[in-house]
């Protein structure tokens, strides 16, 4: 006697296009610009149970159609430059690249039965995310683990498996609801399938207090200034103040010179006021390379004099620096002496690939620094734990109020994967100041401030991850799991295909 299998053929549900209806706006909230945890977890939970409710094809290609819609509305403000059929476009790939493993767990599903189908979809999910984000020049920033960058203790495993194992438990939650409700919540037929997966649950999740609650840094703060004296916006630099350089570049530098001597006067006095490092933002000042080389001398200069550490953001325009300039971070230390000058590596001028980043011994700790979205490419930010990296600066810059929220909800994550805390003060959007276990200490939105100054003490002691050890051996792990599962999938199907060949029903061997 054969045993059922879900999913096969599909099972009936009146209620389907409604399911399909509810996981398209979740979706809008899963991905892209507007991120909510809870969207995050029930997405897939009707995806998945739309999908086995219809046969193969149509199924599929409905699901596409939601997944294009929704991810180019959710990611539509996250290219403001672009035209709009570009927008579209980019919809249409990332919807088709989502459906994928929807579509791997639809024509795998069915080989298996009882609550081993539940992992089908988590690996598929998990090992297709793994190996089309972790290398993209493009950034991590589609990953669904990201969905979940307000559960404090469920993200605490992202010091063990980086952000796969968040995406496999919030996939593994859905093919688990899912099993459920195919067995019609009958609890002789789930209790066993449901206590595994709140046993795992319930350990990640007492990981995270634990960690949360009785593992603290070493004592020890760094005092660190984050300041922002920009007047003006980055549509106005586009539109206006860069075609400037272009047509008449004396008017332009006499309109960059009080930019750069506001930041100077504001390192003056935020070292006065008992900064120990001044930071600040990503492309702070920008101009021509004779002017920021001079910008240059006079900040290193009220580094020495006033002893302090200071960490510049620039963007050198010129005819050798392409169409967006040089954007580098420049780390000047109490001796005058610049210690790192370092362009910026990812998101539009992606050099990620063997960048190697600079560390700077201070009395206040091991010091880093990567610029913005660099931050998004966790392969790369890994050396900050293995060079025993304290604090992780980030100077940032956000060109829309989607971007304000978007990468700020990112950047926990990095933090607790490298227990280093991380300082990130950003022009036209949220600083933020983090522990190593990627709990937000402080916050500014610039948007909102009427005094730009982002002062915080941060813990200048780094704490031991698994990660920083083992690093992406759990996405791996998943891609192994993945090959298993369709090892398994078609040596079912083969045994299924010979017992029908053989049996006394079948058709070539009646009389």
């Amino acid at each position: 006697m054969t045993k059922n299998r879900v999913s096969n053929p599909p099972i009936s549900d009146r209620w389907s296009y409604l399911w399909l209806g509810i996981a398209a706006v979740l979706l809008v909230f899963t991905y892209g610009m507007y991120r909510n945890p809870l969207a995050g977890m029930l997405a897939y939970v009707f995806l998945l149970r739309f999908l086995r409710t219809q046969k193969t094809g149509r199924g599929y290609l409905l699901i596409l159609l939601a997944l294009v819609i929704a991810n180019t509305i959710s990611w539509w403000n996250n290219m403001p430059t672009m035209p709009i059929p570009i927008k579209f476009i980019f919809g249409i790939v990332v919807g088709l690249l989502y459906s994928i493993p929807l579509l791997l767990d639809r024509l795998l599903v069915r080989r298996f039965h009882g609550f081993a189908t539940t992992l089908v979809f988590p690996l598929a999910v998990t090992a297709f995310e793994f190996l089309t984000l972790w290398p993209n020049p493009f950034t991590t920033f589609g990953s669904l683990a990201y969905s979940q960058f307000g559960n404090v203790y469920l993200t605490q495993i992202v010091s063990i498996t980086g952000l796969w194992g968040v995406t496999f438990l919030v996939a593994w939650f859905a093919s688990t609801v899912n099993w459920i409700w195919e067995q019609g919540a009958v609890w002789s037929r789930i209790w066993r399938g449901l206590a595994i997966y709140a046993g795992v649950m319930l350990v990640v999740l007492l990981f995270g207090v634990a960690r949360l609650t009785y593992f603290l840094p070493q004592s020890g703060t760094a005092r660190l200034h984050g300041i922002d004296e920009a007047d003006y916006t980055r549509y106005d630099w586009d539109t206006e103040i860069y075609p400037l350089s272009q047509a008449d570049p004396q008017a332009f530098r006499l309109m960059m010179l009080p930019v750069y001597e506001r930041y100077l006067q504001a390192t003056v006095r935020e070292a006065q006021a008992g900064a120990q490092i001044v930071v600040w933002p990503e492309i702070a000042a920008e101009g021509f390379k004779e002017d920021l080389d001079a910008m240059l001398v006079q900040a290193r200069d009220i580094a020495q004099q006033e002893g302090i550490y200071l960490a510049v953001g620039l963007n050198l325009i010129g005819p050798n620096s392409g169409p967006e300039g040089e954007n580098r971070l420049v780390i000047i230390d109490p001796r005058g002496e610049v210690v790192v000058n370092q362009l910026k590596y990812g998101c539009s001028s992606p050099r990620m690939y063997g960048f190697d980043v600079p560390t700077v011994e201070t009395p206040y700790g091991t010091l880093a620094g990567v610029i913005c979205c660099d931050l998004e490419y966790p392969y790369v930010i890994r050396q900050v734990s293995q060079k025993g990296v304290d604090i992780l600066l980030v100077p940032s810059f956000e060109p829309t109020a989607e971007h304000l929220l978007a990468h700020s909800q990112m950047t926990p994550f990095r933090a607790i994967e490298n227990g280093v805390s991380i300082f990130r003060p950003t022009s036209q959007g949220i600083s933020l100041a983090i522990d190593p276990y990627g709990r937000i200490m402080g916050s500014m939105d610039a948007t909102r401030a009427d005094e730009q100054v982002f002062v915080m003490q941060v813990p200048n002691h780094r704490v031991f991850t698994v990660y920083s050890v083992v690093g992406e051996l759990f996405g791996w792990l998943t891609v192994v799991g993945f090959v298993v599962i369709v090892i398994l999938a078609i040596l079912q199907g083969r045994k299924t295909h010979t017992e029908a060949a053989v049996s006394p029903e079948s058709p070539t061997l009646s009389v």
